[in-house]
């Protein structure tokens, strides 16, 4: 008895110091340095144009899966629906939606271009967007990272030139020297014409 009352004593003191050692190391993670006055946001691609959207959205990042299974009677922008860690997640091709057009890497063509395929496939993401019901995921050409965003630097800029995706963009955020847009994508997801994914 007195042995086992040993080893629950040293077991206890084991995990007391793996906790302060893992409170130790945590204080130098990057959300400790957060600048004053900012906010974190994803950098992502669609085709060629980058785009900011708020980190608080965005649940995770995956790997475009191979596996998506199609939905039948809907719009070619919901690729279906595919198995992230036993929940079925909606994909939607974001591009597609925005202004119909489809990434070169799923585009079908009659000479060998496997291989580039494959490389542009391999950049595109799946940002998983946080909802309160259930969770969907949105193809972007390329998510780039995250980013801390100064609330000074807000700056103007035209929702013209962005075509279709101009009515999602809320403000633009000075990056590098260069005005990028804002999505929410919350608020693109609760557009309409987004829900009316059946053909």
């Amino acid at each position: 008895m007195a042995r086992s009352e040993r080893s629950r004593t040293e077991l206890l003191e084991m995990i007391r110091k793996l906790d302060a050692r893992c409170r130790a190391r945590a204080a130098g993670l990057p959300d400790e340095d957060r600048p004053p006055d900012s906010w974190a946001a994803v950098l992502f691609k669609l085709h060629e144009r980058e785009f900011l959207t708020p980190l608080e959205q965005i649940s995770e990042v995956l790997e475009l899966p191979w596996d998506i299974t199609r939905v039948p009677g809907t719009k070619p922008w919901l690729l279906g629906v595919a198995n992230n860690r036993g929940t079925l997640l909606p994909i939607y091709d974001l591009a597609n939606l925005m202004d119909g057009s489809q990434p070169p890497s799923r585009r079908k063509r009659p000479d060998s271009g496997a291989d580039r395929r494959r490389e542009l496939r391999s950049r595109e993401r799946v940002l998983v967007v946080r909802q309160e019901e259930l969770p969907c995921g949105l193809v972007v050409s390329e998510a780039i990272g995250m980013r801390y965003i100064k609330n000074t630097d807000r700056v103007d800029g035209s929702q013209e030139d962005l075509g279709p995706s101009g009515s999602y963009v809320e403000s633009f955020f000075l990056l590098d020297g260069t005005p990028i847009p804002v999505i929410r994508l919350v608020e693109l997801m609760a557009d309409p014409v987004f829900s009316a994914a059946k053909v």
